[in-house]
């Protein structure tokens, strides 16, 4: 018999699909953001400003080794708005971690090793009720899966960034940060992918090569739009990340995961065109649908299994792993 394993991302309970509570609502939000706090170039009431103009319901300011008061500067209990406490724990090593949720400044963190970093930046971020986001393991190549695998806490990890120093794809050598997550999923570790602008530039033109907004995003489902419903979803998988592909709905049950994206997201002019990718284990390719709804039958063997929707102008969106075992 396949069953969903326990506490398994999107799957928290064998044989009901989930979110599927008339209550729950789509809420996009950005977890990887900086202002003159630390090295952006803009304060935060006009980084905030932004994000709710192009419809965002939720923001993280993530400044270097600066923690900034959402008290501060989310003052209007009426704008369907929440701004939450986080910071971008940093360490001279370019190993950097996201503290989401938290109320205080965490200071850096020492470590002769990578991995003895990251842990610590875990365990600091964890001891104040914040989840940790790894961040983009290939900035200045900083670490990979090797680094990570040993890693125990770990929450979330940057699979895309709107960053153009990054290095999201990697260089055919070194792994992209999608096929990292495979590599950690594949080894057992519960880690859930997001994608993020990680901000810095809102001032002069908007280019490719500058850090601006609105290039990467998680969307949370969850019965309200509050500090703990939304880091409940995080932590519990029930989120997809986007570049700028959006869905309508995730369901997985006991037998099967069934992704339904929204067609005219991202489109003008010349129809875009989709497909979903389901991938499992070591990142294979289970299955490829042009269906809308696309749905794919757990074989039992899997693993895991997510699903990637890609459309025809590069723009991408990932499901949560639903976590597999058999008996």
């Amino acid at each position: 018999m396949r069953t969903l394993a326990s506490g398994a991302g999107l799957a928290l309970a064998a044989g009901s699909a989930v979110g599927q509570s008339m209550s729950s609502v789509w809420y996009r939000g950005n977890l990887h953001t900086h202002t003159i706090n630390s090295d952006g170039d803009s304060p935060p009431y006009d980084v905030v400003a932004w994000y709710k103009r192009n419809g965002y319901q939720f923001l993280a300011l993530t400044d270097h080794n600066t923690f900034t008061d959402p008290a501060l500067f989310d003052t209007n209990p009426n704008d369907n708005f929440l701004l939450i406490g986080a910071e971008e724990v940093t360490n001279p090593m370019t190993v950097h971690v996201n503290a989401i949720g938290v109320k205080r400044v965490i200071p850096a963190q020492k470590g002769e090793t990578v991995t003895a970093i990251l842990q610590a930046s875990i365990n600091a971020i964890r001891a104040e009720g914040g989840i940790p986001l790894i961040n983009h393991p290939n900035f200045r190549w900083a670490f990979t899966a090797k680094e990570m695998l040993p890693l125990r806490g770990v929450g979330l990890l940057e699979i895309a960034s709107g960053h153009p120093l990054v290095n999201s794809d990697g260089d055919g050598v070194t792994p992209s940060h999608e096929q990292m997550w495979d590599q950690l999923l594949s080894a057992g570790m519960r880690i859930f992918g997001v994608a993020v602008d990680d901000v810095h530039n809102f001032r002069e033109e908007f280019s490719i090569d500058r850090a601006d907004p609105g290039r990467g995003w998680v969307v949370v489902r969850a019965a309200a739009l509050t500090r703990e419903a939304i880091l409940a979803g995080l932590s519990n998988g029930d989120f997809y990340a986007s570049t700028g592909v959006m869905l309508k709905d995730i369901r997985a049950t006991a037998d099967s995961l069934t992704v339904e994206f929204e067609p005219n997201s991202v489109a003008t002019g010349s129809p875009k065109r989709f497909r979903v990718v389901f991938v499992g284990k070591d990142g294979g390719v289970l299955a490829v649908s042009n269906q809308n709804p696309a749905s794919y039958k757990f074989k039992g063997n899997e693993q895991y299994v997510r699903a990637r929707i890609e459309d025809s102008g590069g723009r991408r969106a990932w499901t949560q792993p639903v976590f597999l075992s058999s008996r």
